[in-house]
């Protein structure tokens, strides 16, 4: 899995999305790159956002056809009616709120009985930390003499994302803002009791489905693989879940 993962992410979901059909809701859509795709292939897709904080300049970003299909989510909360969607989706997003439970369950109220809410979101038990492009960077205390030596060498050693033209004590400083204001890295335990709960429906892993796809079933790997795609995706990138509400 290589830094191209966004973009993959996109198409993914919307090919899901165009399977299931009905009304759609990207949650937590920012700059509105998978809604945009998903209203070229003619889905009805709408977005919500916080576009608070770290997220504030992002609603600027969007385009007319884009913004007039995006809300506002204001305190975990959308303004959507209760049953409204077929599908929600949520790509990378559950990482970035403080109240994971409380944004589960307004997302289950949107979902129509019968419809289904797909995920993708790292967890602390995941080894690459995909903000700053460094394994384990979420796993360090803030603020930490550790930390900052490890971000200093991991950059003396080239590596990192975002580093631009930015010098190492900036970068650095970038690197740890992120993660310190942005970032919330929840156990899996926790994410998954929280889904139990509002949805009180099977979680269904489709880590390996995901991977067979980005891998387009080259070199026609075997079943016995699975076990090593479940395990790469997990380790790399975390969770990715698909569960119906009853």
């Amino acid at each position: 899995m290589t830094d191209n993962q966004p973009t993959f992410n996109y198409s993914y979901f919307i090919d899901h999305a165009m399977c299931i059909g009905g009304r759609i809701l990207d949650y937590g859509c920012g700059r509105g790159q998978m809604l945009a795709l998903g209203l070229e292939r003619g889905l009805d897709i709408w977005g919500a956002d916080t576009f608070s904080g770290y997220w504030a300049g992002w609603v600027k970003e969007l385009k007319p056809p884009v913004r007039a299909r995006v809300r506002t989510i204001e305190n975990g909360l959308t303004d959507f009616p209760e049953s409204h969607f077929d599908l929600v989706m949520a790509n990378q997003v559950l990482e970035h709120v403080t109240n994971p439970e409380a944004v589960i369950a307004d997302i289950h109220r949107m979902i129509k009985p019968g419809g289904l809410f797909i995920a993708a979101f790292p967890v602390i038990e995941t080894w690459y930390e995909g903000h700053v492009g460094l394994y384990f960077a979420h796993r360090l205390k803030p603020g930490s003499r550790l930390r900052r030596t490890y971000f200093d060498l991991c950059h003396l050693l080239g590596q990192g994302l975002y580093r631009g033209t930015l010098t190492r004590t900036n970068w650095i400083k970038q690197s740890e803002d992120t993660l310190d204001t942005a970032c919330f890295y929840y156990s899996q335990r926790r994410m998954f009791t929280a889904l139990t709960k509002a949805f009180g429906a099977p979680i269904e892993d489709i880590a390996v489905h995901y991977m067979r796809a980005r891998l387009r079933n080259r070199h026609n790997l075997p079943a016995f693989a699975d076990s090593m795609l479940r395990f790469v995706y997990h380790k790399r990138a975390g969770e990715i879940i698909r569960v119906r509400k009853s």
